[in-house]
């Protein structure tokens, strides 16, 4: 059986940037790069900030709206069930910290 953790594995996807190896590394908890991601955090003007394991501060990556768009075309190529983009997305909502969602809320 083969598992959602082996579809989205950067080997079957050789165009696949490290660092978005990095990222789906980070929201999968894999360790596929070096360094390896452990936290992602979108601000809340949708910028995608990083912060390597071991390191205290977070680096900018690039456009939120990039990494959204990346993350639904792995997942569109990477043959899921519905049942593993579910847990895709579930795994991505707990992952990664979105600032732009607490900012909409204010009043």
């Amino acid at each position: 059986m083969t598992t959602l953790t082996e579809k989205l594995h950067p080997r079957r996807f050789p165009g696949m940037s490290g660092k978005m190896a990095a990222i789906v590394g980070c929201i999968l908890r894999q360790e596929w790069t070096r360094p390896t991601i452990a936290e992602l955090i979108i601000t809340s003007d949708g910028f995608l900030l990083a912060r390597n394991r071991g390191q205290v501060h977070c680096g900018f990556i690039g456009a939120a709206a990039d990494l959204e768009r990346n993350w639904d075309n792995l997942l569109e190529v990477a043959g899921l069930t519905g049942e593993e983009r579910q847990e895709a997305h579930h795994r991505y909502r707990r992952t990664v910290r979105d600032y732009r969602l607490q900012r909409q809320r204010q009043p």
